[in-house]
């Protein structure tokens, strides 16, 4: 009897290499979007600085009108490259989730294929049972009329 082979074996393999490779972008992105809040967490470290050394300075006065512009400046500066990062990260989020949503449609498309494949190996072994049968049902009669010929 002929060997199994699955009729579409080359599209589950495609399917599986798309999905490997679906896996390693959302790993990618995984780590861009935990560079990101490592970012964002930088920054707001800084605002916390800047805004706990402004308050000192404030406290004990003597602070020049030009000093309080310079921090009313920063700290808006990073008011503001806080916000950019936050929409960097949220942005991120949306590919990732793009991402995640592709590699369920490709892990669906996966398992029905192998489930296909399952079906038509259990048909194979099924038709090579009846050839089996088949083929011994064919010696035994052989046999019988050959012992029936010669007895």
């Amino acid at each position: 009897m002929r060997r199994f082979k699955f009729s579409l074996i080359t599209l589950l393999n495609v399917k599986i290499t798309l999905e490997k490779q679906k896996m390693q972008e959302l790993a990618d992105q995984n780590r861009i979007i935990m560079q990101l809040e490592h970012e964002l967490d930088a920054l707001k470290e800084r605002l916390n600085a800047s805004t706990e050394e402004y308050s000192q300075k404030m406290e004990r006065g003597g602070m020049s009108a030009g000093d309080i512009a310079a921090y009313s400046t920063g700290i808006r500066a990073l008011f503001d490259r806080i916000a950019d990062q936050l929409e960097k990260i949220r942005r991120a989020v949306r590919v990732k989730e793009q991402i995640t949503e592709e590699l369920v449609v490709l892990m669906g498309e996966r398992k029905m294929l192998e489930n296909l494949r399952e079906k038509q190996y259990q048909e194979y072994l099924e038709e090579a049972r009846r050839e089996d049968a088949k083929i011994m049902d064919d010696f035994m009669s052989a046999k019988i009329i050959g012992e029936q010929s010669d007895g």
